[in-house]
């Protein structure tokens, strides 16, 4: 993640199509993430460094002791159909194996207020 002091509040889709959907075809302010329902381990943070720039993604794992990173994807470069693809591949575990720790700031939606989104 390129933004190590940035606060997200994840919010959650029903599906992971649905997820492909939002990601390729509509702009987030910097600090949305999201979580497929029945998978919330996975986070999908944006990263991006401006709204009007590529939708970049990093995709982590939530442990029992912290967070993996485990992928980024620049989802604004992808077509739905890819965008699934990827993210079925994420929430399968495919990109565990090459997760690194980082710190994820967290904050619930009834909490959340920032600089970014307000």
């Amino acid at each position: 993640m390129m933004h190590k002091n940035r606060v997200w509040c994840a919010g959650a889709v029903a599906s992971s199509q649905e997820l492909a959907e939002k990601l390729t075809g509509t702009t987030w302010t910097l600090c949305t993430g999201f979580y497929v329902v029945g998978h919330e381990e996975y986070l999908f943070l944006n990263d991006a460094t401006h709204e009007d720039g590529a939708a970049e993604i990093g995709v982590v794992k939530r442990m029992s002791d912290g967070f993996l990173q485990v992928e980024s994807i620049t989802f604004s470069w992808l077509t739905s159909s890819k965008a699934l693809s990827y993210i079925e591949m994420a929430l399968a575990g495919e990109f565990d194996s090459q997760g690194h720790p980082i710190k994820v700031f967290l904050e619930a939606p009834e909490y959340h207020s920032c600089w970014l989104c307000v």
